[in-house]
């Protein structure tokens, strides 16, 4: 029995595919680059490949990357505080130096301190913390 609702179409399979490998791309930079969210991004791969392949999409969720980043939270609903301390911290140091190279930037500037604010918000009053 399928556990996914893989389409029947063909060609629409690799257009989930395509945006599937596509949002991955995107959320493992996320990984990296604060600017870019990594959850939803996998979120969407999670989905994509659901409905392009059956295969990739078990390979997706039994990842590494996938159980790092969305498993743990998605399992639990919580992060541990190291975790988000560990979040917050690679955040503010990407940022700063992002800040810095684009300290003459002022659109730049307003916009990776909305980020940062956000991020505080969200590990602060959005995401629960674990014990």
């Amino acid at each position: 029995m399928k556990t996914t609702e893989q389409h029947s179409n063909v060609v629409v399979r690799y257009i989930f595919l395509t945006i599937g490998a596509i949002s991955f791309c995107l959320g493992t930079a996320g990984i990296v680059l604060p600017v870019l969210p990594t959850v939803p991004f996998y979120m969407l791969t999670l989905f994509c490949l659901a409905r392009g392949s059956e295969r990739f999409h078990r390979m997706f969720l039994e990842s590494s990357l996938y159980q790092k980043t969305v498993g743990a939270y998605e399992r639990d609903k919580a992060l541990t505080l190291r975790t988000k301390l560990s979040i917050l911290t690679s955040v503010t140091a990407i940022m700063m130096i992002g800040a810095y190279f684009s300290r003459n930037i002022p659109i730049a500037l307003i916009i990776i301190s909305i980020v940062w604010i956000a991020h505080i918000i969200a590990l602060a009053f959005i995401v629960k913390t674990q014990k």
